[in-house]
């Protein structure tokens, strides 16, 4: 009898660890990222915003799929399809996207408001897959520790006090005490266009804090009646040219008049 219950016993062993695996399958699939995507799918109206605004100015240069394509004006969208968040969320807070003008020209400024940049990027990372997340803004920064990584690690490009201006290669580089603080946490940590990257072991998050309560201070110090912080040595060396060359034209200009007041003649010369 015993005999037959041991027997009984072994065959069921198998139908046992098949059972197991199927339970352990539902589990993952249950916590699998599709089935957090549907359970954190966007509600109706966001996802027909997002859509609409990636349909009228996003899809013409990027593609309806988000696999990137070739602008009016010639040079390549990248594709956007797994693109990074924060990325993204960067060239829309800062305006480089989307274009301003109808022939794609992104030096057009024209940001989304809030409400539509907001759709845009619920609906992109529903539909193309966005990878990452938005990087989080430390506070409490210390901005005499800040300007010291700024001089280390921004002044080259952006300007000792971060008044922009050209850098090497005629890159562009924008003005900075005016930008919010994730603007300048997004770039640190993401490195757009020219930018180079700055991970968590070259700029900490403590370091990021100080850099952008560094900024803040700066953009708190009075400027100048015309507004200006600083001049970039490119802007200033063609300030200088212009300040010269206007002094030489007056002279030139002084030297070759009649003058204004000559000599009286003397008695019995005809004036």
């Amino acid at each position: 009898m015993s005999g037959r219950a041991g027997a009984g016993t072994r065959r069921l062993r198998p139908l046992l660890s098949w059972a197991l695996l199927a339970v352990a399958g539902t589990a993952l699939t249950a916590g699998a990222p599709g089935a957090q995507a549907q359970q954190d799918a966007i509600d109706p109206a966001t996802a027909i915003q997002g859509a609409d605004v990636y349909t009228s100015q996003c899809a013409r240069c990027h593609g309806a799929a988000g696999q990137g394509g070739q602008t009016p004006s010639g040079p390549d969208a990248p594709a956007l399809r797994g693109a990074h968040i924060a990325l993204v969320d960067l060239v829309l807070r800062t305006g480089r996207m989307p274009p301003g003008d109808p022939d794609g020209d992104t030096k057009a400024r024209r940001p989304l408001t809030d409400e539509r940049r907001d759709a845009l990027l619920a609906w992109m990372d529903d539909q193309l897959g966005l990878r990452g997340e938005i990087p989080r803004v430390p506070v409490g920064g210390n901005p005499a520790r800040g300007q010291e990584v700024y001089a280390a690690n921004c002044a080259q490009c952006h300007g000792s006090t971060g008044g922009g201006g050209v850098a090497g290669g005629g890159a562009f580089t924008p003005v900075l005490v005016d930008r919010e603080p994730l603007v300048i946490a997004e770039a640190i940590r993401m490195g757009p266009f020219q930018m180079p990257q700055f991970g968590e072991d070259v700029i900490s998050d403590r370091e990021l804090a100080d850099t952008i309560a560094f900024l803040e201070e700066v953009q708190g110090e009075p400027g100048t009646p015309v507004g200006l912080v600083e001049l970039n040595p490119v802007f200033a060396g063609a300030f200088v040219f212009a300040i010269s060359l206007a002094a030489i034209v007056s002279a030139m200009w002084l030297s070759g008049r009649v003058s204004m007041f000559p000599d009286a003649p003397e008695d019995g010369e005809q004036p």
